[in-house]
């Protein structure tokens, strides 16, 4: 938290010409950095022995359990990184009077910090990032933070191997006339995409989350048990 306000206090003013996409940029690394290595850290003890026992053994339900850690990582640390940012940022400001002049230092306008439109965004990525590291808190023992990651990528580059694969499989076998069908229905997909779009992610995101979170529960129970 320290690193981080420090971080707040001092470079939003010394980059200040890129304010505008530095700022929100900025304050969405270390939410992510942080969180992520928070999230999948949330279940460590449960891996060892003997605080795993004890943890198991605080009276207190699985789903009571489950639900402190999430709202900690999911609701308690975001509001704290954006308390330390603004209130670094403001602090920031009232340093400027004895920051040497060659540092370029500059005061920023509070309320211009982080654009509404971000921060929808930024909050609907988190929550996804943030399922995907919760699962990974239960699932690895050691290094969960960079197992996870690598997890991820992992997946990616299996996909885009079979997406390949597939897509390759489906232009081997296409005709001139299925050609002419395929280049029709793909033009009408591109018009009809903007209207779909919005609402196909926020069903795609909704599904994912609730199957890690129900993923992870069911994990944390099998531990329990």
């Amino acid at each position: 938290m320290c690193a981080f306000f420090i971080a707040f206090v001092l470079l939003p003013h010394i980059v200040n010409d890129a304010s505008n996409t530095f700022n929100p940029v900025l304050f969405g690394i270390i939410l992510f950095i942080g969180g992520m290595r928070f999230t999948a850290r949330i279940f460590h003890e449960i891996h060892q022995p003997a605080p795993g026992m004890h943890y198991l053994h605080i009276p207190a339900s699985r789903l009571e359990k489950y639900l402190f850690n999430g709202l900690l990582t999911l609701i308690l640390y975001p509001a704290i990184c954006i308390l330390l940012y603004y209130g670094g940022v403001y602090f920031g400001n009232l340093l400027e009077p004895i920051i040497p002049s060659f540092f370029n230092y500059q005061i920023i306008d509070i309320s211009t910090l982080i654009p509404g439109i971000y921060v929808k965004k930024i909050a609907s990525q988190y929550v996804i990032m943030h399922s995907i590291f919760f699962l990974g808190s239960l699932s690895f023992k050691k290094h969960p933070t960079t197992k996870t990651f690598l997890s991820i990528i992992t997946f990616a580059i299996g996909a885009g191997i079979i997406q390949a694969i597939l897509t390759r499989m489906l232009w081997a076998n296409v005709d001139g006339h299925s050609m002419d069908l395929l280049n029709n229905k793909v033009r009408q997909l591109i018009i009809s995409w903007p209207r779909i779009e919005p609402y196909l992610n926020s069903v795609l995101s909704g599904v994912i989350v609730l199957f890690f979170w129900a993923v992870s529960y069911l994990k944390l129970k099998e531990k329990q048990v």
